[in-house]
């Protein structure tokens, strides 16, 4: 089992209990949050649940410097279709705008297709979120134009990129 994804700038290591802690800080940010496309608190009751449970079909990472200062935190989870959904937070202001969430994208998309054999890797961005959608589309996904957001996040929009059309980074 894979505990730890390293990229350019940095690394994905398994998310444990103790990064929990860095999370409940980052949701009473209304500037981290402002552009998450779901409500961060809900989100670190779920991640605890990932962690306890250790279900194969979710991963739980967190995002690291080069100097293992953790400044976001990145969720793939493996649907039955053989497909990942991505979800992903920069949390640590001075590091937003710095490419560190396009390169933990994509090793976490490089993860999917290369060690994991999926067929797509899928990422819901809120509407407005221009730095998350640069981010994607740095990464080779584009708009998934068959998504139809839920009642509760219909101010989001879905980014895929299929194994085919994935060249490797």
């Amino acid at each position: 089992m894979i505990t730890t994804i390293k990229g350019q700038k940095s690394t994905l290591t398994q998310m444990v209990e103790e990064d929990l802690k860095m999370m409940h800080t980052w949701a009473c940010d209304p500037l981290i949050t402002q552009y998450y496309h779901k409500c961060l608190s809900e989100e670190v009751k779920s991640l605890k649940k990932i962690i306890c449970s250790h279900d194969k079909n979710i991963k739980a990472y967190t995002i690291n410097t080069e100097d293992h200062v953790t400044i976001g935190k990145l969720t793939i989870e493996i649907a039955d279709d053989n497909t990942a959904n991505i979800d992903m937070l920069i949390g640590q202001k001075i590091y937003i705008g710095k490419g560190y969430g396009k390169d933990a994208l994509r090793v976490a998309v490089k993860h999917c297709f290369e060690d994991l054999n999926l067929d797509s890797v899928k990422m819901v961005i809120k509407q407005g979120n221009v730095r998350a959608e640069y981010c994607c589309w740095a990464c080779g996904m584009r708009e998934d134009k068959y998504y139809i957001p839920e009642e509760e996040n219909s101010d989001t929009f879905r980014m895929i990129i299929y194994k085919k059309d994935y060249t490797g980074y």
